[in-house]
């Protein structure tokens, strides 16, 4: 079995961290063998993985929505769409290219986006799978975060500190989700353009 670098970090490290995390938080006076560190760690991280993809339209909710619907949603007056700092210039010309291609002028952002999706996973040469890889490594460290802080929080919420070094880091963690998240809409929008161009 061939391990790919998104499976070693999603998982196992960050599973040891929450892991590890949680041993000290619950079991502070049991001593835990280094030998079950890593097959503990690689099964919280798994699940941790699946619990992140579960929580994932809730997570869209925080940063105000999908990143491909508001991609593909072009604003009149307004020559970008996505975040300040993720911008995509190409919305007018996505949409008309993708609403061809699916043979349907009402196609919405979701089948579109879909359908651009298909098309760059067909191709090998781009960095669209590097970019969910890193898209969903975020996604996971938000989400160990997350899990993190609320016990911690639980243990040691009369330590001042704890307060905005755990808000801290969380909100770095949630910003880098974001634009971890449009970096990959728009990885694979500009991909299906180019491919368009070809």
């Amino acid at each position: 079995m061939n391990f790919k670098y998104y499976d070693l970090l999603s998982n196992l490290t960050v599973g040891i961290v929450v892991f590890y995390a949680v041993w000290q938080i619950l079991f502070t006076d049991i001593l835990m063998n280094d030998w079950f560190v890593v097959p503990a760690g690689y099964v919280v991280g798994y699940f941790l993985n699946a619990f992140s993809s579960f929580i994932e339209p809730f997570l869209y909710k925080t940063i105000c929505g999908v990143p491909s619907d508001i991609l593909l949603t072009p604003i009149p007056g307004k020559t970008w769409t996505g975040i300040r700092k993720v911008r995509f210039y190409f919305a007018n010309e996505a949409v008309s290219a993708l609403r061809e291609d699916t043979k349907d002028e009402n196609a919405d952002t979701k089948k579109m986006f879909g359908y651009a999706m298909r098309m760059v996973n067909s191709n090998k040469d781009c960095r669209v799978p590097d970019s969910n890889g890193q898209y969903a490594l975020s996604r996971v460290i938000l989400t160990a975060v997350l899990i993190t802080v609320v016990l911690i929080e639980i243990q040691y919420a009369n330590i001042w500190y704890s307060w905005p070094i755990s808000i801290s880091v969380l909100l770095m963690a949630w910003n880098r989700f974001r634009e971890r998240a449009y970096y990959y809409a728009r990885e694979v929008l500009n991909e299906y353009l180019k491919l368009k161009t070809k």
